[in-house]
């Protein structure tokens, strides 16, 4: 059978170090290690068998002096008892490996498998393992590479599901990929798509490249934005965000650059501080960069040039060093065709760019963010819930045009409304079409229903529940709007 770890032959006493049968204290029993290796070992062991499961083992390694680890036993036999060791720390580790390394019989047989290796090859041509046992690098290559094996045998069982929490472990938790301070919610995930986003971050955030975010609303371009700046050297000064989407062009520029005492009617007369001031030695986000109109971009432009801020009415300008990261729906460069945006700003923008991409388009990361918001808000309410198997499979289904927005909100609504443990895909609001044994959905009201929530929602979601907006996208009246948000309870 292959083993994990190198194993050798030896003759080293040990002390087993176990609870006294009459209830008083340890008691020391002598043994021998006759096989050892990096993981465990098989002792000769002449007394009646430890009761014990977990067992202190005491020995002193020549050359490398006493050691006291601990072993659990996990197997009995007529001669003796095979031990599994623990808390072994790595100064420990590399001793016994050197010792280890000093008794492996090189001549005749593979430590691992025990096939003959009589050709002394230095990988065994049966199990695959390295045997250059002499190489500087071994231990540590042999480290890693019995971990991952490990890892997979363990694996063996898991369900899809195991092994996407196990995954976001890592990359959360050890990796740090995508764990900034308070942001981590939009950041849930180990789809491909997803940790190449993490990548990008960490590579970008170092530096002071202009960023364009490019994603569907409620992907998470802002908290992005906000992952970018935490990591970077401005991470101490102002992160200042600015929807421009949400401004009218006409108030868009003094939002931007301010305005002195006196440049507008009586009732703005105190003058004002542009976002672009209050950001200065940090990073200024400009959401929904296609809303910057033309006749601001020039002097947008100017002031990257040459990091003078100059207000509206103001005689002399005032030194600022910004950063700039800006979030689009699509490519900037597709608005600069139809002429939205100038040349010059185009080659500003154009440096480096983050594609995020939509929940639909993550994988089984729409179950993990499910799971990850379930949990957040259970916690929030005290309550204890979990996702039947069939809202794991709406889940699984469902397009969540809204992305980690909508996630959020339907989430939140189905701890609220469940009065179960398990919350079902109604409660999550996802009433997917059915399809009967033929294939076939199963009428077309149903599938019709379904087609114009999920248009309803999205249009919600993107139009920020403005019902003008929302009647205009869809091609219906106002009035047809409030009828479908009534029908469907939304």
């Amino acid at each position: 059978m292959q083993r994990l770890d190198v194993r050798c032959q030896v003759n080293l006493p040990v002390n087993i170090i176990l609870d006294n049968i009459s209830g008083r204290g340890m008691v020391e029993k002598k043994a021998k290690f006759s096989e050892l290796s990096l993981s465990g070992a098989y002792l000769d062991y002449p007394h009646p068998h430890p009761g014990n499961k977990i067992i202190g083992l005491k020995y002193e390694l020549p050359k490398y002096g006493e050691f006291e680890i601990m072993g659990e036993i996990v197997r009995k036999d007529q001669s003796g008892i095979a031990t599994k060791f623990y808390n072994v720390n790595r100064d420990a580790k590399l001793k016994l490996w050197d010792y280890i390394r000093e008794n492996i019989d090189e001549k005749t047989t593979c430590p691992y498998c025990s096939v003959e290796n009589t050709r002394k090859l230095r990988t065994c041509n049966s199990c695959g393992w390295n045997l250059n046992f002499h190489s500087p690098h071994y231990f540590l290559e042999h480290e890693k590479e019995s971990f991952l094996n490990r890892l997979g045998t363990r694996c063996s069982s898991f369900t899809l599901e195991d092994i996407c929490k196990v995954l976001n472990f890592i990359d959360v938790e050890i990796l740090k990929v995508g764990k900034c301070l308070d942001i981590n919610e939009e950041f849930v995930g180990s789809s491909r798509p997803m940790l190449e986003v993490f990548s990008m971050i960490r590579n970008v955030a170092t530096t002071d490249l202009p960023v364009v975010i490019i994603g569907e609303n409620g992907t998470g371009r802002e908290m992005t934005a906000s992952a970018i700046h935490e990591r970077s050297l401005r991470k101490d000064k102002p992160f200042v965000p600015i929807n421009c989407a949400a401004i009218p062009g006409e108030l868009l520029e003094s939002e931007l650059f301010g305005y002195e005492k006196g440049a507008f009617s009586a009732d703005r007369n105190n003058g004002r501080t542009g976002k672009i001031e209050y950001a200065n030695g940090g990073t200024l986000f400009l959401n929904e960069i296609e809303a910057l109109t033309p006749d601001i971009q020039p002097r947008f432009l100017k002031f990257f040039d040459n990091k003078i801020i100059e207000k509206i009415g103001a005689k002399t300008g005032t030194k600022a060093d910004v950063r700039l990261i800006v979030s689009a729906s699509s490519d900037p460069r597709s608005a600069a065709s139809k002429g939205y945006f100038g040349s010059d700003l185009i080659s500003m923008l154009n440096t480096f760019t983050i594609n995020l991409p939509p929940v639909s388009e993550r994988g089984d990361d729409k179950i993990i963010l499910a799971r990850y918001f379930l949990n957040k808000f259970s916690k929030e309410m005290g309550v204890s819930k979990t996702f039947s198997r069939d809202a794991i499979d709406a889940i699984k289904n469902y397009d969540w045009p809204g992305n980690v927005r909508e996630v959020i909100a339907k989430v939140r609504k189905s701890v609220v409304v469940s009065t179960d443990q398990y919350i079902n895909p109604q409660e999550l609001d996802l009433h997917l079409p059915h399809f009967g044994a033929d294939g076939y959905i199963a009428t077309l009201r149903d599938a019709r229903d379904t087609i114009e929530k999920q248009k309803l929602i999205e249009a919600l979601v993107t139009c920020n529940n403005n019902i003008t907006k929302v009647a205009k996208a869809l091609g219906i009246s106002r009035p047809s709007v409030y009828s479908l948000k009534k029908k469907f309870g939304i």
